[in-house]
Parts: structure tokens; C-alpha cells; sequence
């Protein structure tokens, strides 16, 4: 009986604690970005640099903002990645850095790793109705990402 009711227990806190986090992006609180919201931005990047690197333009494309979609067109887009971002198609690896939330805004340290070089990125992204999308990803100096 005792056991029972400790599963119960157990269970009934899985369940709760599911339920507090399933909205991690409800209110951006400025400061660290949490585990949580940073797993899912990583994810979110990650997405679309692996689109990016394969030239699927359109599913890349998705993972931008709806603020970016609305101003630029997916023609636009492909040509900023081929134009400025090449280091984005031909990478070998992304390290994840800082992850800070300023002015509802979420900006993520990104370091790209390709054949010849290291790029630092900073990208911002929005939350809108929980869905992330990329608004921007900056060339910075390194260490200076988090400070644009």
C-alpha cells in the first residue's frame, strides 16, 4: 500500500511538474535564459543551420521570425546566406555559448566552425505565442557577442 501511494505521488508530480514548464517562453524575465530556453533555442538554431547547410531554403527559412518573413522575402534571404553567411553552408560544427534574455528579446552566442575559420555569431530571436524564430545573427569580435 505504501508503495502504491508513493507511485501515485511520484506520478502526480511528473505531471505537475510537466505542466510548469510547458511555456518557457510566456514571459521573457531579462537575465540567463534558463535550461529550458536555452535547449530550445540550441534546438531552434541548430535547425536551421542543418537547412542552411543542406540549401533547403525553404524549411531554413521557417525558423525566421515572422517579423523577418514579413520584410524579407525567402529570394532575399538565400542570397544574404550565400552572400555573407557561406560560413553557415560549409560549417563543421556549432559551440553554443551564452544565452541571455534582454528587452523580450533572446540572444544567443553561436561560434561556427569551418575548414579555415571560427566565426562568432550573435543571434537574437523572438518568441511569439511560444514559437522562437530567428529575427538576426551578427558577426561579432569574439567575446563581444551578448554585448550588440
Amino acid at each position: 500500500m505504501r508503495f502504491k501511494t508513493v507511485l501515485i505521488n511520484s506520478l502526480v508530480m511528473v505531471l505537475l511538474s510537466a505542466c510548469s514548464t510547458s511555456a518557457p517562453f510566456q514571459s521573457l524575465m531579462a537575465g540567463d535564459c534558463s535550461d529550458q530556453q536555452k535547449q530550445l533555442v540550441t534546438d531552434h538554431i541548430n535547425s536551421q543551420v542543418s537547412a542552411i547547410s543542406k540549401q533547403d531554403w525553404p524549411l531554413a527559412y521557417s525558423f525566421a521570425s515572422k517579423s523577418f518573413q514579413e520584410s524579407i522575402d525567402i529570394k532575399s534571404f538565400e542570397e544574404i546566406i550565400i552572400d555573407s553567411y557561406s560560413i553557415l553552408i560549409n560549417n563543421e560544427g556549432l559551440t553554443f555559448g551564452g544565452c541571455e534574455i534582454k528587452e523580450n528579446k533572446i540572444f544567443q552566442e553561436v561560434t561556427v566552425v569551418s575548414s579555415d575559420d571560427k566565426s562568432e555569431l550573435s543571434y537574437r530571436l523572438s518568441a511569439v505565442d511560444e514559437k522562437l524564430g530567428v529575427e538576426a545573427a551578427n558577426r561579432v569580435e569574439p567575446g563581444e557577442a551578448l554585448k550588440t
